[in-house]
């Protein structure tokens, strides 16, 4: 029997839909454009109206112990695909290291392999740290940003004067993803490290040529990776572990515990992402081994 149409959107809100294209032990707050499709017709909503009916699902999976704010953002992805994401605070670390409901929207998206972003849609205002994140998408900074059911407008009209990638010779940003073949130092067969090694394959570094990618295992034996995902004003860039954990929330409690994690970078390169990746998972997995693998 083929779900009514009120019980198909109350399923998407409940997370109890199989939404993404991908078998459920990778989903990272993808809903897939058949999904997607399958919603709007139902629903009789555009894909706007959707998207902002969606953020009060990606809004329950926040994590916010800091500020008790709960941030929600759905992403609109080229391919016809939308993802969720949400904001994650991290206990006894710098306000700095947060992930931000947009950031992991994107993130998602990102690991997910998505072609482009063309909107957002959020249940507030973006932070000046959210519009200069959501800039490196694309250097013509077009995307659309819907805030709420009543207020929508341009990337450029919210982040006038923008300073991106283009203003330091780039002609593209952060999508599409390009990929570069890297090699582990040490050939190891370790499989998670291998996850972690084709998150940094893709990672997006223009600034310091500096990928790094990580993954995380879980009790139920989850693996999500992330990519690190770099900024033209360097602040908002997104950590790799970060970008994994922005998938690892957005799957909700069925992810199980962090057992786990790897970080794969560069031997020599001009940053480092180990002291930050074992603060950020010791806050939310202290008994958790990490270990580092460089190429």
């Amino acid at each position: 029997m083929q779900p009514t149409r009120r019980s198909l959107l109350a399923a998407a809100m409940a997370g109890g839909l199989k939404m993404s294209a991908e078998p459920d032990s990778h989903f990272r707050g993808q809903i897939a454009a058949s999904t997607v499709a399958a919603l709007m017709r139902d629903e009789k909503l555009s894909r706007d109206a959707l998207m902002v009916k969606l953020i009060a699902r990606a809004k329950s999976h926040a994590h916010p112990p800091i500020s008790n704010y709960f941030v929600g953002a759905v992403a609109s992805g080229t391919s016809g695909s939308l993802y969720l994401g949400q904001n994650i605070e991290i206990p006894g670390n710098p306000l700095g290291l947060a992930v931000h409901g947009e950031q992991s929207a994107i993130a998602n998206a990102y690991m997910c392999g998505e072609e482009g972003i063309d909107a957002v849609a959020v249940n507030g205002s973006p932070c000046g740290h959210c519009r200069q994140f959501l800039s490196e998408v694309s250097v013509n900074i077009s995307m659309r940003v819907l805030m709420g059911d009543s207020l929508e407008m341009k990337l450029a009209d919210l982040l006038p004067h923008a300073f991106g990638p283009k203003n330091l010779g780039f002609k593209q940003g952060a999508f599409p993803i390009t990929h570069t073949r890297f090699s582990l130092s040490t050939g190891s067969n370790d499989v998670l490290a291998h996850e972690a090694l084709n998150a940094a394959e893709q990672a997006y570094s223009p600034y310091s040529r500096s990928p790094s990618g990580a993954a995380i295992l879980t009790s139920t034996g989850r693996v999500f990776a992330g990519a690190y995902i770099e900024n033209a004003a360097f602040n908002p860039s997104l950590p790799p572990l970060q970008a994994a954990l922005a998938g690892y929330f957005a799957a909700g409690p069925s992810a199980g515990d962090i057992e786990r994690s790897v970080l794969v970078e560069g031997e020599k390169t001009a940053i480092s992402q180990y002291a930050t990746t074992k603060s950020t998972l010791s806050a939310f997995a202290p008994a958790a081994r990490l270990d580092r693998f460089t190429f």
